[in-house]
């Protein structure tokens, strides 16, 4: 049992996480909003808290949540690393030094097709995530496309169990030199490779993940919300094969193919799946850690083609 406290400059995320911990044995403990509130305030409902709620970004600012790990409170952030990129590395160092895990938002993640198949998911070999993007200003263009490479490389690494090892990116250019689609393969060292492909400009939006592994074939769609594993097994004839639905449940009329965007409801089941894998002493799904490891590499394959 965890109690929490949320510093937010908006009231509303008090009644979204009560209403979420109702069954969970978790405590909703207050709600400060610190632009409004004294120093001292603050400073008694993080002493007071086993974790700290923040559901998006204060002000624009991450003092809040770098003033919550040092006085050694676990944190849950609402939002993905993206948001806070020349914070993260200090905010790592500080996590590591204070003992503490520290949460990110990233939807993915929590993806009702994507967390089915984790279960199955064992040693992969090869892991290739697909994304079409929407066509964008130039500007917007390129915050998508880096914003997505970081998103793919956190899923993709947080799946593979081991470290970079070579990164190799490649871009394809029309011929007025405007990149349409950026080809990632990363090696790693326990021999497995993490493929992306990004596409720009694309009529139809895409996002899919594929992962080979010594018992078969996991296809996510995360778009359209299903999942499935195609297995194989040893038959007299070679191999028997079978394709089995992982999401979304059979029978189940309930569940929608297309999932809304995150919204409040989404974001404070982020918070409460933190407090489960806190209980169970594990680590959270999307850390602060793993979201900063993707975010070095993601800035080495900027650097290295320059223009997206």
């Amino acid at each position: 049992m965890y109690s929490v406290g949320i510093l937010s400059g908006q009231g509303k995320w008090s009644e979204v996480l009560e209403e979420t911990l109702k069954t969970s044995g978790s405590s909703l403990i207050g709600w400060i909003n610190p632009q409004e509130s004294s120093p001292l305030a603050t400073r008694q409902l993080i002493d007071f808290s086993d974790l700290i709620w923040i559901p998006e970004k204060i002000n624009g600012s991450m003092n809040e949540a770098i003033q919550v790990i040092r006085r050694s409170r676990h944190l849950s952030l609402g939002f993905p690393v993206f948001e806070f990129m020349d914070e993260a590395p200090f905010m790592v160092k500080l996590a590591h030094e204070a003992h503490v895990q520290v949460q990110v938002g990233h939807h993915d993640w929590y993806h009702p097709a994507f967390r089915s198949s984790l279960m199955h998911i064992f040693q992969p070999q090869s892991i290739r995530i697909t994304d079409f993007l929407p066509e964008l200003s130039s500007e917007e263009s390129h915050r998508q496309v880096f914003k997505t490479i970081l998103a793919d490389l956190d899923l993709a690494l947080g799946l593979s169990g081991s470290t970079v090892k070579r990164v190799r990116p490649h871009a394809s250019r029309l011929l007025n030199g405007t990149t349409i689609q950026l080809d990632i393969r990363v090696e790693l060292h326990n021999g497995s490779v993490i493929s992306l492909a990004i596409r720009k400009f694309a009529k139809i939006p895409d996002r899919r993940i594929e992962i080979i592994q010594s018992d078969g074939i996991i296809l996510i769609d995360l778009l359209k919300g299903t999942s499935h594993l195609e297995e194989y097994q040893k038959a007299e004839a070679g191999f028997s094969f079978s394709d089995k639905i992982l999401w979304p449940p059979a029978g189940d009329a309930s569940v929608r193919l297309r999932p809304d965007p995150p919204g409040e409801a989404e974001v404070a089941r982020q918070c409460l799946s933190f407090i489960h894998a806190l209980e169970g002493g594990r680590h959270s799904l999307s850390s602060l850690e793993g979201g900063f490891k993707a975010l070095e590499i993601t800035r080495q394959i900027e650097t290295h083609l320059v223009t997206f």
